[in-house]
């Protein structure tokens, strides 16, 4: 009797077949799965910016047009306890999350490594910072300390650091194009020509003096606080190589911007524009 073949089974070649399909389906669709998690990142960093600049403006309103900033830290990332303070109030939000940009897989805001480290530095600087460290309650820090102590965060904020005595700490400091920083950083809205021209905060796009380490930065910055355990980073990473003088590693994909009118904008990562200080680079 003729014996029927069984449906039910596959031979080793259908198999291959099926398995060889399947990778190519993958491979097709990784990238694009990629590319929409970067995107998703990118509009979730850029409501972030909205709703820290959303802040600003309404604090600014209140305040004879003047940002909420502090005379302390010296770099454009560092804002006092109490700058992020006033903004989260204005703008109505309690999150400190929307301090981090979520293509920043360094630096995170439930370690207090970011979220506090002045405070740490100031305070508590014999401790182990090798590993993430819980946050400290600062419902009991006095106003001086809020406004003295400060964040290392993410963004990059263009706020004037001035004393009681109207001196601005960046009066001796210049950007590349020859622009007296301090004179280029906001103090008051309503001093800012063009305000839809004008960046307020945005993505950190950051690198060292040899221009091409945009995600591993070790001078100068959190590494010390960890003994070396943690560098700086750039915001968003992109597949590209970008290739320098000083070596080669991954270029930056771009920034969000958010200007002092309040728009946001996203750019793509140019190589031009950038701004020195103390050994590290600022890009805009």
């Amino acid at each position: 009797m003729k014996r029927c073949r069984d449906l039910s089974g596959f031979t080793l070649i259908e198999l291959l077949v099926v398995i060889a399909v399947v990778a190519l389906l993958v491979a097709v669709l990784l990238p694009a799965l990629s590319q929409a998690k970067r995107y998703a990142l990118r509009t979730i960093c850029a409501n972030n910016v909205r709703q820290q600049c959303q802040g600003v403006l309404l604090y600014a309103q209140q305040n004879d047009s003047y940002v909420p900033t502090s005379n302390t830290g010296s770099w454009l990332w560092d804002m006092s306890f109490w700058s992020t303070n006033e903004i989260s109030h204005y703008a109505g939000f309690d999150n400190n999350e929307v301090y981090f940009c979520p293509a920043n897989k360094t630096k995170k805001a439930e370690d207090a490594r970011f979220w506090q480290f002045d405070w740490l530095v100031r305070v508590h600087m014999g401790e182990d910072y090798s590993r993430p460290v819980p946050l400290r309650d600062e419902s009991k820090l006095s106003i001086d300390n809020k406004r003295t102590y400060y964040r290392v965060l993410p963004y990059l904020y263009n706020f004037d650091k001035y004393d009681e005595n109207g001196v601005s700490s960046y009066a001796s400091r210049t950007l590349v194009d020859g622009r007296n920083l301090a004179k280029f950083a906001i103090r008051r809205l309503s001093n800012v020509q063009a305000s839809g021209a004008k960046w307020m905060i945005m993505d950190a796009i950051i690198s060292e003096n040899n221009n091409w380490n945009f995600f591993h930065i070790t001078s100068g910055g959190i590494d010390e606080l960890s003994n070396g355990n943690l560098v700086d980073t750039t915001n968003h990473q992109s597949r590209q190589t970008i290739h320098d003088s000083g070596g080669t590693g991954p270029a930056p994909e771009g920034e969000n911007i958010g200007f002092a009118d309040g728009h946001i904008s996203w750019r793509q990562f140019t190589n031009t524009k950038h701004q020195i200080t103390f050994g590290q680079w600022f890009w805009w």
